[in-house]
């Protein structure tokens, strides 16, 4: 009837469903429903799926369910409903049919695993059934016994390879919520759950984080208005968890929705807004993406109505304006600019036309012009505002006020009208405070003659950036007063400017970076009216006289100054040029720097401040004009990148002869104001801006290398901080608070630590170990960073060059180089890979001193957009590096015609301090290139399968590929277009592969070893496992696994002069891929890694592989164990047959047993190591067996009952072992071994039950026993369980045999009164004692005798069974001959 009569389906299966029916009948029934299925009503598909999970039984579950997803089109269920009209949401079909699902799993426990299993080993095409999967998912994740089975699901599936067929990317995971939202409402509280979980483990910047955004956005656009509150509270509780993660995912999903569905979110600001009360523990960006949240909500109705939310946000921004704190100010400046930013965007009147037209509240169009007119006018007000408040506070405030509104002209647009008005006004005031020319410069101060320019481009520019003038510690030491100004108007203290506090040259970079971003605005990105900057000279430090000359002055700077200073008639021994330390001789420069600890510290320090502005304004000139095309300004953007080379280095070198001194240079006092989210208040950690009111007694001064005292004898005295005196009572409270930390820092003390964060010094945060004054060590964070503008200049000569146009010189390259892959690896690298072996502690995300940084702003993939036009110069400069290395380091046969024709950029390589400047190059252009292509946001940039010729060419990957395929001079670039994503692939692999033949060292072979693995994947339907095995020979050793394996192999085998630099886990992944890689082979080579390799160096103490000695054998032995346990997990036993899987069984036993008996005669030294990894790798390995192997063997026990007999055999003598390292961990009373002896435990116990199951299956249950183990150490030698006590009677148990007569009498005193009865007790006891020998012996001999028949029974048996017995068989005959004797006796 199912058959014959469709339309009585329904009461059929109601029916069916009360009946009993035999097994193959009910099968039958549920095969003729799910023929009908594809052809079926919607409305009748919910009672079909009903009725086929409730007849389904635990073994053909997984099998039904399988059909159930390939048959079940929930996309014509969605177009079905729509032809029906309006169907009332708890009707809907496709509710229905996930209501069954939802009951069916939370009833029967069988559909829960057998639905679970099918999703994880899914291998399908993401399609019709992935809308199921993913419902399934979020309802089985609301099971709290499956919750993390179910998150490992959901991470594997959503962190898959790149073109993985079945990887959730974003626009799946939001196309199958939207299309469905009826279905997400139903089951909200497992969606809210697995976004709450995806936001919490998600890294910054991550896919994952990506699929989690797309995923709430969608589920919020389509719910109703209870879904959307509970996603607002959600997100809110996670912007206050303090998680950078939580925080940083939250507030980006925040902004979206702000973005796109603005009227929908308003009237759930509230939550919104309560986290302006914790915006200060917030980081920079995070805490402009939610005033830029709240901002998109404030200034949506600006049409006269409801206008509360602007005014509040209004109020606070303002209040934190007025604060006199720095951290407070920071909080007013950024979300100040967010509402300037909303409302003086350029885009702003149509964005308010489209909210309001789409919104609730209403509007027209006609209101439009009303509209932009008055945000405007707020946006004016905002300005004022700014400015007002700029008049009461520091130059940092300027400088971050500048940096912010750059940041949004720059990243948004503003309204053409508040540029012009910014530019103006900005400009006036630039060229007013800092330029100059050489007239005025020589009529501004009386000089000792002519003034010297220092860096100009060109001789006959007359202008002149006036750096000394603003040099606050000039000021201070009096170097201003030997060059006293004429002009007395410029000379005045009365001015506005000199009424803020800090360094007015804090204010130079930003206020340049909002000049420049404006004239681009507004001139379609040309720099004309400003670029006489770029090779205007600067003047620093004027001729000194005796008083602050080098004591003593060396000959050297003696010199060097005769040869620099520019007028004949001056004593040059007694007078220093500021143009010193960028002069044109590098050998005068460097015997100058030499003996720079000579000078003075005060003249130091005054020099260190002064190439402190001089570095950062260089590295705004250079973000300013890199982008511009003009040959004259990128040769001249060349020439200042290699003088910023030469000017840090000499920086650095300058503050390191300050250090641990009251002069110690620290940027804070030069006005940077760094992010610090516990202070109260910036200020360096060492006092060095810190002045006592009260002079020291005598007027005595303090010497060089005295500290600053921080006696509480001070905390009536007034303090000046940073030019601003304070009360007594703050000055009480600024010299208190960081003793009171210091004292509980330096003491351990845990008084003062907050719960969660560590005791740190007054001031600190994210970085306070660089911040407490040590420039030295950290000196990028104090430094303005380089935008990505400012790395097209890696471009310039990438093909090749006039010889007159300047080049960047090694050294150039190297400053550019460091500073992008910083930024690649902040941003491209997941947290816990982020590694920098080059810059010694992981830096923060941009730089401290640029206050709004563009780099730190945009999103991971942005950031690769913009990588993605370097990619070929940067290969190119590898390669140049590369051949330039081998040529002068004569280690490597190059030839010598070849390497001048690939060798297309000069370096100018002169020296061999050159050399070891083209090695770091070297190393950081690897980790640049291995960043970027091991990013996870690769995963779903092909689209389509791997193998398919349809695919993006703009496509992130695709263009990757298509640089690497074209560098190798394999492929024109009209070629990539129709070329197949694998042959791009191979392409691109073999343009690497050539890479290895110029690597000297090791650890640059296994960076591109890594890189080599990394293309590979991005085709893994390529040369798989079916189409080695129909390869022959040759064509196996060419493929890219072949070429991965031999790499590898070469790695390890090679002599390199860095070996002992490989770390190892890049020595374990050397192994690894040598292994894994190697065609149709995988498990005989790790056997010969098991059985030769490592038994021949435990042996004999050498190897064939230069890599594996004492200190690498660790890493060896756990790189083959791990590939054991890997091979076993993802061995296809499906396409073998049992003779294939036997053979595989038995190499994977001797391989095992190999490992296990290495524990028993390694060395001492590294015995406890490998007993580690030993242990936790037997672990693994019992399992895999027992979960993927036996089952198999079960199948085929009554045709190879020989073979599997003998892999049992080989497992047990592996186990065995294992139970001793358990033993020896016990008895050594080690905590690590001891951790995972549970666990071992109970996978052994498990092994024992599953082989007796499956004898008891096939008949074999008398062939196997089970004995109890023997104590034995780790080297398999039997100890005594017990410990043995000393015991008075034992003279009688050894003379058995004498008689009572030849006993000795022994008198006895008579006890005390009071121990009387315990005597007599005892004597009791040793009575019966002495007459038990005799009847102890009778019964141990017929316990023998018993014994031994039972032992030739086991023998008789052992001849056709494994013998699981825990007793070895020559322990058995000792203990049988020792008890004989025993007899005898």
């Amino acid at each position: 009837m199912l058959k014959d009569s469709p339309d009585l389906m329904l009461p059929l299966l109601e029916t069916l469903g009360s009946l009993e029916c035999p097994l193959n009948q009910q099968q039958e029934c549920r095969n003729s429903v799910l023929m009908h299925m594809i052809s079926a009503e919607p409305a009748e598909l919910p009672v079909m799926v009903k009725y086929l999970l409730q007849s389904v039984s635990a073994e053909n579950a997984a099998a039904t369910i399988q059909r159930i997803r390939r048959k079940l089109d929930m996309d014509s269920v969605v177009l079905a409903m729509r032809q029906m009209g309006k169907v009332s949401e708890e009707l809907a079909p496709d509710v229905l049919i996930f209501d069954v699902i939802a009951t069916s799993l939370k009833s029967h426990r069988h559909l829960r695993e057998a639905w679970l299993k099918v999703i994880s080993s899914d291998c399908e095409e993401v399609g019709t059934q992935t809308t199921l999967d993913i419902v399934v998912l979020l309802i089985l994740h609301e099971i709290s016994t499956l919750s993390k089975r179910v998150e490992s699901v959901l991470k594997a599936k959503i962190n898959m390879v790149s073109s993985h067929p079945v990887a959730y990317t974003p626009d799946v995971v939001c196309s199958v919520v939207k299309r469905f939202p009826a279905v997400f409402a139903a089951h909200f509280s497992g969606l809210l759950s697995v976004i709450s979980w995806l936001i919490q483990t998600s890294p910054l910047s991550s896919f994952s984080s990506q699929v989690v955004a797309a995923m709430t956005v969608a589920a919020f656009g389509g719910m109703g208005t209870f879904q959307r509150q509970e996603i607002a509270a959600e997100l809110a509780a996670h912007v206050g968890s303090g998680n950078a993660n939580e925080v940083d995912t939250a507030a980006r999903i925040y902004l979206q929705l702000a973005q796109q569905y603005p009227m929908e979110l308003r009237p759930f600001a509230v939550f919104i807004k309560g986290l302006l009360d914790y915006v200060d523990n917030l980081s920079i960006e995070n805490m402009r993406m939610v005033f830029d949240t709240l901002g998109i909500l404030a200034t949506l109705n600006t049409s006269g109505g409801d206008d509360s939310m602007f005014s509040d946000l209004y109020i606070f921004v303002r209040k934190q304006l007025a604060s006199a704190f720095p951290k407070y100010n920071r909080i007013g400046i950024v979300g100040t600019v967010s509402l300037l930013r909303q409302l003086g965007t350029k885009n702003s009147c149509a964005y308010m036309k489209e909210a309001l037209s789409g919104g609730t509240e209403g509007g027209s169009s006609s209101q439009m012009p009303t509209v932009n007119v008055q945000a405007l006018r707020k946006a004016v007000q905002l300005l004022e505002m700014l400015v007002d408040a700029g008049r009461h506070q520091s130059w940092a405030f300027i400088s971050m006020t500048y940096d912010e509104l750059a940041h949004i002209v720059e990243t948004h647009g503003l309204h053409p009208q508040l540029m012009t008005w910014l530019h103006e006004n900005v400009s006036s005031s630039f060229a007013s405070m800092f330029l100059t020319n050489n007239e005025a410069l020589s009529e501004r101060y009386v000089l000792h003659g002519q003034p010297h320019v220092s860096l100009p481009l060109e001789e006959d520019d007359p202008t002149v950036l006036d750096i000394l003038a603003h040099n606050k510690d000039a000021r201070d030491l009096g170097v201003l007063e030997i060059a006293k100004r004429k002009d007395v108007e410029a000379d005045s203290d009365g001015t506005a400017g000199s009424k803020l506090r800090g360094c007015q040259l804090a204010c130079l970079p930003s206020l340049f970076r909002l000049i420049q971003v404006c004239e681009k605005a507004l001139s379609d990105g040309s720099l004309a009216e400003v670029d006489a900057l770029l090779v205007s000279g600067l003047y620093m430090l004027p001729p000194l006289d005796q008083t602050f000359r080098p004591d003593p002055l060396d000959d050297a700077a003696q010199q060097f100054v005769l040869a620099e200073t520019s007028d004949p008639d001056i004593n040059c021994g007694s007078a220093i040029s500021g143009n010193a330390l960028v002069g044109t001789t590098d050998d005068m420069r460097a015997e100058l720097m030499a003996g720079i600890s000579t000078w003075q510290p005060e003249i130091r320090r005054v020099m260190c401040s002064s190439l402190y502005a001089l570095v950062n304004w260089l590295r705004e000139i250079i973000n300013a004009f890199a982008d511009q095309q003009s040959p004259e300004i990128r040769s001249g953007v060349i020439q200042r990148a290699n003088q910023l080379s030469q000017l840090e280095s000499d920086l650095i070198t300058l503050a390191d002869t300050l250090s641990s001194t009251r002069h110690e240079f620290n940027p804070v006092t030069a006005g940077l104001i760094p992010d610090v989210s516990g202070a109260t208040a910036a200020r360096p950690g060492n006092f060095g801006a810190l002045t006592i009111g009260k002079k020291l007694a005598g007027n005595v001064e303090p010497s060089d290398n005295a500290q600053p005292t921080t006696d509480t004898q001070y905390a009536g005295y007034q303090v000046e901080f940073d030019d601003l005196l304070l009360s007594q009572e703050d000055s009480r409270k600024f010299v208190e608070n960081p003793m009171e930390n210091d004292a509980s820092t330096a003491s351990g003390g845990s008084g003062s630590k907050k719960r969660g964060r560590k005791g740190k010094a007054f001031g600190s945060g994210a970085d306070t170990d660089q911040l407490a004054g040590d420039f030295v060590k950290s000196p990028r964070v104090f430094l303005r960073e380089l935008s990505m503008s400012a790395f097209d200049i890696l471009a310039i000569d990438s093909k090749g060059q006039n010889s007159d146009v300047p080049t960047l010189t090694v050294r150039g390259l190297r400053l550019v180089l460091n500073e992008l892959s910083l930024v690649a690896a902040a941003k491209l690298t997941k947290p816990q890979e982020r590694r920098f072996p080059w810059a010694g502690k992981a830096p923060a995300q941009g730089s401290l001193a640029t206050f709004s940084s563009n780099i730190a702003s945009c999103s991971a993939s942005d950031l690769a957009k913009r990588m993605l036009p370097l990619l070929p110069s940067l290969l190119v400069y590898l390669e140049s590096c590369l051949l330039v290395r081998a040529r002068v380091r004569k280690d490597i046969e190059v030839d010598g015609a070849g390497s001048c024709k690939r060798e297309r950029v000069n370096l100018g390589v002169d020296s061999l301090e050159d050399i070891d400047v083209v090695e770091s190059c070297i190393d950081v252009l690897l980790q640049t290139v291995a960043t970027i292509l091991q990013w996870d946001g690769l995963q779903g940039a092909v689209d389509g399968s791997a193998g398919s010729a349809h695919r993006s060419s703009d496509s992130i990957l695709t263009r990757i590929l298509g640089a690497l395929a074209e560098h190798g001079a394999l492929t024109d670039h009209a070629e990539l277009a129709d070329m197949p994503t694998d042959m791009l692939v191979r392409r691109a692999f073999d343009s690497l592969l050539a890479l290895t033949k110029l690597t000297a060292t090791a650890s640059r072979a296994t960076s591109i070893l890594r890189m080599l693995v990394s293309v590979r994947s991005f085709a893994p339907q390529s040369e798989t496992a079916e189409d080695v095995l129909a390869m022959d020979a040759q064509q196996r050793q060419e493929t890219m696994d072949a070429q991965i394996s031999e790499l590898a192999q070469r790695i390890l085998r090679g002599e390199w002069s860095d070996h002992a630099d490989v770390k190892p886990a890049d020595l374990e992944y050397i192994v690894e891929q040598h292994i894994m890689r190697s065609p149709g082979q995988t498990m005989k080579l790790a056997r010969e890694y098991a059985v030769q390799v490592l038994g021949q160096f435990a042996v004999t103490g050498s190897a064939e592989q230069a890599m594996l000695r004492r200190a690498t054998f660790v890493s060896y032995y756990r790189a083959v164990t791990f590939v054991l346990a890997k091979n076993m997990r993802d061995a296809n036993f499906g396409s073998m047959n049992g003779g294939e899987i036997l053979d595989f069984a038995n190499m994977f036993a001797e391989s095992w047993l190999a490992l296990a008996r290495l524990t028993q005669s390694i060395d001492v030294s590294i015995r406890r190591a490998v007993l580690l990894v030993a242990l936790r790798g037997g672990l693994t390995l019992v399992d895999a067996f027992t979960k993927h192997l036996l089952p198999r063997f079960d199948s085929y026990f009554m045709m190879h009952s020989d073979q599997i007999i003998s892999v049992v055999e080989k497992v047990q003598k592996c186990t065995r072992i294992l139970q001793n390292i358990c033993n020896h961990s016990k008895a050594e009373m080690d905590t690590k071994l001891q951790a995972a002896v549970p666990s071992v435990k109970r996978k052994l116990e498990y092994l024992v039950f599953e082989v007796f199951r499956i004898m008891e299956h096939n008949g074999c249950l008398d062939a196997i026993d089970m004995g109890n183990l023997k104590h034995r150490d780790v080297r398999g030698n039997v100890v005594s369980s017990q410990i043995e006590r000393p015991r008075e009677d034992s003279e009688d148990d050894e003379s058995i045999g004498v008689s009572a007569d030849e006993e000795e009498p022994v008198e006895e005193e008579e006890p005390p009164a009071p121990v009387a009865q315990s005597v007599k007790r005892r004597r009791t006891k040793q009575d019966k004692r002495a007459a038990e020998p005799a009847t102890r012996l009778i019964k141990k001999a017929d316990r023998i005798a018993h014994s031994k028949i039972l032992n030739r029974r086991k023998k008789i048996a052992a001849q056709s069974r494994p013998s699981l017995s825990d007793e070895a068989e020559e322990a058995d005959v000792a203990a049988e001959e020792a008890d004989e004797m025993e007899v005898e006796e």
